[in-house]
């Protein structure tokens, strides 16, 4: 987790040229045994974004390609095992729509982007 927090600026960097949207929204459970209603916030940079669901307790990188939004990580589990996370969305206009999910949990998501 460390590793990816500290690629984050570099990640971002990468595309410094260009400006970022950030988008913010519910991020709302559908199926499973999952944790209550929480926030997320995506900041998209050219093609490159950073998907921040709960607040930011894990972070997901991943690409824009043709208006789909697709990332996904595999974490250790707290019993040793993997625990992959996906995040897959569309992008139309100024809101993002998809689907957040762990092994516990299926969540929609539904972000809005930002005004400064």
């Amino acid at each position: 987790m460390h590793r990816i927090l500290a690629l984050l600026p570099l990640m971002l960097a990468a595309c410094a040229d260009a400006p970022s949207t950030i988008y913010a929204g519910p991020v709302t459970p559908q199926s499973g045994m999952c944790d209550p209603v929480s926030q997320a916030t995506l900041t998209l940079r050219k093609s490159a974004f950073v998907f921040a669901p709960d607040s930011g307790t894990i972070i997901l990188t991943g690409h824009l390609t043709a208006g789909q939004l697709a990332a996904s990580l595999t974490l250790p589990g707290a019993d040793k095992k993997p625990y992959p996370v996906t995040f897959a969305a569309n992008l139309n206009a100024t809101t993002i729509s998809g689907t957040y999910i762990t092994p516990r949990c299926r969540y929609a998501v539904s972000l809005h982007a930002t005004t400064d």
